[in-house]
């Protein structure tokens, strides 16, 4: 599949300094109406596990962390770990080969890492793998544009271009997940949205089709 091309990732990630904290007002207007939609979709309440494969700094992790029973997050970099403010939550780990036997957790969540990848199928199939409940995945949408703009002059995001509805549904039933749900949601950009932009943002976001974001729910 040599369209998914990786520009040197794992280096990209070892030297970024730059990130918001995930327990700003802006992180949490970014991260829990999709979570909310996640949960809705697949039937996850506050008693279940959650895995974030490819955490970040834990912008994610950190919000899961408030509202299930068991949460970890996974991430390749020693360096964006270190820079999370739920830094005892995470480990280093490989999305391609997860360290969790068939089954571990109720839901499986990867937020804006497949356009890193150059193999996103293997990594959704592991993912399903470990997912005793759902596959929950959150992508930056291409006909969006600012979103596509912003892909088109970054080497590292650029696999945005791959990425729209109809693609992501693709690659999860080619990894054989069982799609429940696909949309596009948010108008709240996750490092780059000022705070005093969020309470506008928010209100497009409940009143506007499309978004900057596809949001897929599966089964395993």
């Amino acid at each position: 599949m040599d369209r998914w091309v990786n520009n040197d990732q794992q280096a990209h990630w070892d030297k970024r300094t730059f990130y918001r904290d995930a327990r700003d007002r802006a992180a949490e207007a970014f991260a829990v109406p999709k979570m909310d939609w996640f949960c809705d979709q697949l039937g996850i309440g506050e008693d279940a596990s959650v895995l974030d494969v490819g955490a970040g700094t834990g912008m994610f992790t950190y919000w899961w962390s408030q509202r299930a029973k068991t949460v970890t997050g996974l991430e390749l970099s020693e360096n964006m770990i270190e820079r999370s403010p739920v830094a005892e939550l995470m480990q280093v780990g490989n999305a391609y080969e997860l360290p969790f036997a068939d089954d571990s957790y109720d839901l499986v969540f990867a937020g804006n890492l497949l356009h890193h990848l150059d193999r996103p199928v293997d990594a959704l199939r592991e993912m399903g793998r470990v997912a005793r409940a759902g596959v929950a995945i959150c992508e930056p949408n291409r006909n969006h544009p600012p979103m596509a703009a912003f892909a088109a002059l970054s080497s590292v995001c650029r696999g945005i271009l791959h990425y729209s509805r109809r693609t992501l549904a693709e690659l999860a039933q080619e990894a054989g997940l069982h799609v429940e749900g696909v949309r596009l949601h948010g108008y709240i950009y996750e490092n780059r949205s000022p705070d005093a932009s969020v309470p506008i943002a928010s209100k497009l976001e409940t009143i506007l089709p499309g978004g900057a974001y596809i949001l897929l729910a599966a089964r395993p």
